[in-house]
C-alpha cells in the first residue's frame, strides 16, 4: 500500500512541474471539465503506473523506481488524453507575460 503513495505524490509533484514549470495551459471548457480533465489524466497515471508497477515486479524496489520514472516520462500523452476525454486542449503558454 505503501508504494501506492509514490505514484499519488509523484503524479501531483510532476504535474504541477509540468504545467507550471513548462508552462502549459488548458483551453477551451468549463473550469468544471479542465477539473474533471485534471482527475481523469490523474486515474490515467495511476493506471499506467499500476500496470507497469504490476508487469516489473511487485516486491522490488527496481519496479517502483521503473514505474514512477516511464509513468513521469509518458505524463504529456496522459494529460493530452485526459483533458481530451472533456473536450479541452493542452497548448504551450505565450512566452512572458
Amino acid at each position: 500500500m505503501l508504494d501506492w503513495l509514490v505514484a499519488v505524490i509523484l503524479f501531483w509533484v510532476a504535474s504541477a512541474i509540468y504545467f507550471g514549470g513548462l508552462q502549459r495551459d488548458v483551453k477551451g471548457g468549463t473550469g468544471f471539465r479542465q477539473f474533471v480533465g485534471l482527475l481523469l489524466t490523474y486515474a490515467i497515471f495511476l493506471v499506467v503506473w499500476g500496470v507497469l508497477y504490476k508487469t516489473i515486479g511487485v516486491e522490488t524496489a527496481k519496479g517502483v523506481l521503473v514505474a514512477s520514472a516511464v509513468a513521469a516520462l509518458l505524463l504529456p500523452i496522459e494529460v493530452r488524453l485526459g483533458f481530451m476525454l472533456v473536450g479541452a486542449r493542452v497548448v504551450r503558454s505565450a512566452a512572458g507575460h
